[in-house]
């Protein structure tokens, strides 16, 4: 079978989301996978206008560069995904490759190093290794699309006389159903009656839909081209409260999805973790008091066939409670352990290091994206309770 959530892999080809209608929308078709290719610019441009290369758009647009190569969107081209690649056909190649590098132009420069040996080296990889860049979001025919006018609200299409022939600005870019394609699978994909990844859904079903949230209200504040998420220390404590509790009879942590549009986590990779341990009179812990609750949607594949072992996560508004008795000493620590990555560490990775040769390019990149799927766990609310 094959690894990356298994034999639809993570970032299959979705159906699209239809987008809303308004005066201004984007055209018909404008998120159909895989992407067509962008053909030929005009003779008239000069070479940075027809580039697609993230580091030419940037020449005008340095403050969004700067944010996007912070964000995960330039790293969707990772090792963890590469090493998976090598193995696949180029159909299957292809609906990774529909969000984690979407241009045709991308998927081209991926199979062009592959046909020469260097498909695992990132400087042979061409415009593929710039992941989910500027143009999959923002250019189709060469033309390039953006949102509305930051101060007017101003859309249609702007002067042809500008960088490029100009901007077609819409509304759409400001709506959750333009990151639908990505981070909504289809429900024919579902296990259990829910997709692996259902985002779009979640929110649609939460208060900050009905407060007119959208996606890019907590991910793209400011129009700031961030997307911060999960592997963000600072992003996941805003979205939760955390409550610790004493009494007499016991220690309590309280953890409540204050902020977050969507179920928390909202995919299948992450393990959230409320771990407490009583403390001696030393505040040496006490072995054998550990306790957790597990915060995770479990997902397996069993004899071919997907199965979910058990969905604990917070919808919006919901709290999950962590109680210890007390111990003799009197105090009991509390914190929050985030995994990120935790489905490809200790699942998918494990399994495609297992059968891949030891010293091959595609182990080597698997490898590296396992130990850095370890790097990437943290702790948030680490905090000390004492009995009354």
């Amino acid at each position: 079978m094959r690894y990356g959530i298994g034999a639809w892999g993570l970032a299959v080809a979705v159906a699209v989301f239809a987008l809303a209608s308004h005066a201004d929308p984007l055209p018909a078709g404008y998120w159909h996978q895989p992407l067509a290719p962008q053909g030929t610019a005009p003779s008239s441009w000069s070479e940075q206008e027809r580039s697609l290369k993230p580091e030419d758009c940037g020449l005008c647009h340095a403050d969004k560069l700067a944010e996007w190569r912070t964000s995960l969107h330039a790293k969707a081209f990772s090792p963890g995904l590469v090493g998976q690649l090598l193995s696949l056909d180029v159909e299957e190649a292809r609906s990774c490759m529909n969000c984690h590098a979407p241009l045709a132009e991308q998927m081209a420069a991926f199979e062009a190093a592959r046909a020469r040996g260097k498909g695992h080296v990132p400087w042979e990889q061409g415009l593929a290794a710039a992941g989910n860049s500027c143009g999959g979001c923002h250019v189709r025919e060469h033309r390039r699309f953006g949102p509305s006018q930051r101060d007017s609200g101003q859309a249609g299409v702007g002067s042809p006389d500008a960088p490029h022939g100009g901007v077609i600005r819409s509304t759409d870019f400001e709506k959750s159903d333009f990151c639908a394609v990505c981070h909504q699978f289809p429900q024919d994909q579902a296990i259990n009656g829910k997709p692996l990844e259902n985002t779009v859904v979640e929110w649609r079903a939460s208060p900050a839909a009905a407060e007119g949230k959208t996606c890019q209200s907590c991910h793209m504040p400011g129009r700031r081209h961030l997307w911060r998420g999960i592997h963000d220390p600072d992003m996941v404590r805003s979205g939760l409260t955390a409550e610790f509790i004493a009494d007499s009879r016991r220690a309590r942590f309280r953890l409540t999805s204050t902020g977050v549009g969507h179920a928390f986590p909202t995919y299948v990779t992450p393990k959230v973790v409320m771990a407490g341990v009583a403390l001696d009179a030393a505040g040496r812990p006490v072995a054998g008091t550990m306790r957790r609750h597990v915060i995770q949607r479990r997902v397996e594949v069993v004899n071919g066939e997907w199965v979910e072992r058990f969905d604990t996560r917070l919808s919006p508004g919901e709290t999950a409670v962590l109680d210890m008795p007390w111990p003799a000493g009197g105090r009991v620590r509390f914190w929050l352990e985030v995994h990120p990555d935790d489905f490809y560490d200790h699942d998918v990775y494990d399994g495609l290091l297992a059968g891949l040769p030891g010293k091959s390019p595609a182990a080597r990149l698997i490898a590296e994206a396992d130990a850095q799927a370890g790097r990437n766990r943290f702790r948030l609310f680490e905090t000390l309770v004492s009995r009354p």
